[in-house]
């Protein structure tokens, strides 16, 4: 079930998520949650499984129809089982964007192909690499 976690910030699974969706650093975890629990731009939405939140999707809408993804994460033991897939689909239906980017590290950049984005960046850059990616949207 996709929902607004808006009102579930407190709780200890959300900034486990959040910390996997910055590479194991729970301090921008932490402060990734802040922007969350402040903003009233960036929202952060779940997928539950058996009651439990197994993943996370974080994003905030531009006025030009475009969805900028912040955060996108799931549970390691639930990964490759369509989470983060579903969120996205969930997230096109929901709120009908133009576009969908991120900004993503090489591990992030092969999801994304992999569901469809254009990615543009290098492994070579410092730290790995930073990806810049891409899904449009057809309006039939």
């Amino acid at each position: 079930m996709f929902k607004n976690m808006k009102n579930d910030l407190d709780q200890a699974e959300v900034l486990e998520l959040l910390t996997y969706a910055v590479l194991d650093r729970p301090e921008q975890g932490e402060k990734a949650l802040r922007f969350y629990q402040t903003s009233d731009e960036w929202k952060l939405f779940g997928v539950e499984d058996e009651g439990l939140i197994v993943g996370v999707i974080g994003f905030e809408e531009r006025a030009d129809g475009t969805i900028v993804l912040h955060h996108l994460a799931v549970l390691p033991e639930n990964r490759h089982r369509g989470y983060g897939r579903g969120m996205l689909l969930t997230l096109i239906k929901e709120r009908s964007p133009k576009r969908l980017t991120v900004e993503t590290d090489a591990e992030g950049a092969d999801f994304f192909r992999n569901v469809g984005f254009a990615v543009y960046g290098s492994e070579d850059l410092p730290g790995g690499g930073q990806f810049h990616c891409v899904y449009e949207i057809d309006e039939e």
